[in-house]
């Protein structure tokens, strides 16, 4: 096992600060009662459709349907698994709060970007669709500590047939990735261009996130460094890791993350985040705005904004928010999603004068 060493810490705090520190977070980054938030996920899927599931392959964590149909009612339990769980604040905090500019997941759930609207954090969160080909287009902007991007690899929760469950998705995944629709450029840019690499909770032993990293890495360029901290059990798979990636496992992820954030906070250079305890009626705006609530969130605003000389603009946001909704079904989904997200950055800097 390495040790981290001063001059490694120097590396990895002056790559955050100068955006060229890109965090991936894996299945292991989240635990219910000590247990993986995956294997819950597993449990919880066999509880309520043990009948639409012929077998679950546990070292790829993936899934054989009895039927496409009971492929459909399966994800659509993906969903409800999540929103019925409380995953760890502390953990969320912190993602917040270490200013990396672009965060990538192989999770489904939305945690993450919750977490950022909740503490009044201005960010775009995205997903790949492996059955559309509008990855590839420009619509996102370039991830930086002012506007971090958090992107899930492997589709979101809130779309049932962007989810990765069998080997049919991974193929389609795969093919896509490294076909015509690739990556989003603005993200790969970044990720290419970054020096460390910090992965938490992920799995090294499934040879698709093997794939995934060949292909996100392969740049020709082998001065990197990369930080990991989750070694394998598999010794062959292990060195393997080592020798193909030049990875370095640096014990235990939580004690890793700690101390980053420690550091991260020596340097100055934690990201500001909105307080839970100074302004209630801020606090459940951004609250609702984190659950996708955003009818109410903007209709709190307004009450607050009541008598205030930004009134009128807290009126006019709603007015081109109901537009936006109005014209979802004409509007090209890229445009809506671009749309949207510039409402909710509005938004968020109007509950910042709510209680100055």
């Amino acid at each position: 096992m390495s040790t981290i060493t001063n001059s490694d810490w120097l590396d990895i705090i002056e790559d955050i600060g100068d955006q060229k520190a890109v965090l991936l977070i894996g299945p292991e980054i989240l635990n219910i009662d000590g247990i993986p938030l995956h294997q819950r996920l597993r449990d919880a899927l066999y509880q309520r459709n043990e009948e639409d599931i012929a077998y679950h392959y546990e070292r790829d964590g993936l899934y054989l349907f009895k039927s496409p149909e009971g492929k459909v009612r399966v994800a659509r339990q993906v969903k409800r698994f999540y929103r019925d769980i409380t995953p760890n604040e502390a953990v969320l905090l912190r993602l917040a709060q270490i200013p990396f500019h672009l965060i990538i997941s192989l999770n489904p759930d939305t945690f993450v970007s919750e977490a950022f609207y909740k503490y009044g954090i201005k960010h775009r969160f995205h997903y790949f669709q492996h059955r559309q080909l509008d990855n590839d287009n420009d619509e996102i902007e370039k991830p930086t500590k002012a506007l971090p991007l958090i992107y899930n690899m492997f589709g979101s929760k809130d779309q049932d047939d962007s989810l990765v469950l069998d080997y049919d998705d991974v193929y389609k995944l795969l093919q896509s990735a490294l076909g015509t629709a690739s990556l989003p450029p603005k993200m790969l840019r970044s990720f290419r261009e970054a020096s460390t690499y910090v992965f938490l909770g992920f799995q090294f032993d499934k040879w698709y996130s093997q794939l995934l990293l060949k292909f996100l890495s392969d740049t020709g360029r082998r001065e990197k460094l990369i930080s990991i901290n989750n070694p394998m059990e598999d010794t062959d798979t292990h060195q393997f890791i080592i020798r193909q990636f030049q990875i370095q496992f640096m014990g235990d992820q939580f004690d890793f993350f700690g101390e980053l954030h420690r550091r991260c906070a020596e340097a100055k250079i934690l990201r500001p985040i909105a307080e839970q305890d100074t302004c209630p009626a801020a606090v459940d705006i951004r609250k609702r705005v984190a659950m996708g609530d955003i009818d109410n969130a903007l209709e709190l605003l307004q009450r607050a904004a009541a008598g205030q000389d930004w009134e009128n603009d807290v009126v006019l946001l709603q007015g081109r928010y109901s537009k936006l909704e109005d014209d979802k079904d004409r509007t090209d989904s890229r445009d809506y999603r671009t749309g949207l997200a510039q409402i909710l950055d509005t938004l968020l800097e109007y509950t910042k004068l709510i209680c100055p």
